[in-house]
């Protein structure tokens, strides 16, 4: 009779250990699936602001080496020459 209180008792004990663990790994799980989204959203942010970066030091690096690449945007910004005659049409 007190072997099978014993069971008892260590069947409750154990079914209790099982029941806090659960209760304590579930929301750490869905808390770890939410950080882990964040962190790829984060991750998709942090490429796009890199492409952007590599975009602009590409048109950086074209206004050092490329003399028409800096007058056309000169020209569509009105920008001439000195002593140069310019008409411009605005529809």
């Amino acid at each position: 009779m007190i072997d099978k209180l014993f069971q008892g008792l260590f069947f409750v004990i154990f079914a209790a250990i099982v029941a806090t663990g659960l209760m304590i790994a579930v929301p750490k799980y869905r808390q770890a699936i939410g950080l882990e989204q964040t962190k790829r959203d984060l991750q998709r942010r942090i490429d796009m602001k890199n492409d952007e970066i590599a975009a602009v030091r590409e048109k950086q690096s074209r206004f050092r080496t490329d003399r028409e690449f800096v007058e056309g945007l000169a020209r569509e910004n009105r920008r001439v020459f000195p002593g140069e005659l310019v008409f411009v049409f605005d529809n």
